[in-house]
């Protein structure tokens, strides 16, 4: 099956606005959010290859922008250009920022989940934050930055979330969004550490799909790391195609 990416690509590099303020520029947009400054995907700008006609400039600008708010500039490239970041590293390096490249496997839902939810566990939709959801799976599984992301993000109406009930406690959450074209992006995926290995992150993720089938909406991602990566291929994800993101860091 062939899947065509550059809707879900432009998705990519568009879903912070989800959870996070914006600042549109002529280069690109500007992430940002002083009330959660260790989350990197709420504070960072975003540079489209096409729009950078002063590069030195435009890196003058985002490290002026980030410092003044008391924020670490941190820089993304635009997922449509693939692995641009590794030939302006001298340029990056230059203005200040130590860069990289990040490889990034996606993976498009296109064949039947495989998944049968272990017994015990029971994955349920849900609309509204509760605030055991942030110290319960967040706080537990020590990540408590996404715990204002998440809270944002279910405030919006395209916000799809299912919670997993070990003997009714939460212990793990799955959350995505579905845009305008129909695109769906998985945003995170997490189980508090005592329940993993039990079959939670597989029922949240078989939920998540069928909701996906049931609805008629395409759904791509980019698993991070081997386990992931085996759950969305049981739930009927299959690879598409690799690129090469570009992440840069202010050193100063």
């Amino acid at each position: 099956m062939t899947v065509e990416l550059t809707r879900f690509l432009r998705e990519e590099d568009m879903f912070p606005r989800e959870f996070t303020g914006m600042t549109e520029r002529p280069w690109g947009v500007l992430f940002h959010n002083g009330d959660n400054r260790d989350s990197y995907d709420s504070n960072h700008a975003l540079i489209w290859r096409s729009r950078a006609h002063d590069l030195p400039a435009i890196l003058r600008e985002i490290t002026d922008f980030y410092l003044s708010r008391g924020l670490h500039p941190v820089i993304y490239q635009s997922i449509l250009d693939d692995g641009w970041f590794g030939e302006i590293a001298d340029e990056l390096a230059a203005a200040g920022y130590r860069s990289w490249l990040e490889e990034q496997h996606y993976m498009a839902l296109t064949e039947r989940s495989a998944i049968v939810p272990a017994p015990g566990l029971t994955v349920v939709r849900e609309t509204e934050w509760q605030e055991r959801f942030g110290t319960e799976i967040f706080a537990a599984a020590g990540e408590p930055w996404e715990i204002p992301v998440v809270r944002r993000q279910m405030q919006n109406p395209g916000t799809w979330c299912f919670v997993c009930y070990a003997q009714e406690k939460p212990v793990g959450m799955i959350y995505g969004h579905v845009n305008a074209e129909n695109v769906c992006r998985i945003d995170y995926l997490l189980v508090v550490p005592q329940a993993r290995g039990r079959g939670a992150g597989r029922a949240l993720t078989h939920a998540f799909v069928q909701h996906c089938r049931e609805t008629g909406v395409d759904c791509v991602l980019w698993p991070d790391g081997d386990t992931p990566r085996r759950i969305y291929e049981e739930a009927g994800f299959r690879h598409v195609q690799t690129r090469f993101a570009g992440r840069a860091s202010w050193r100063g």
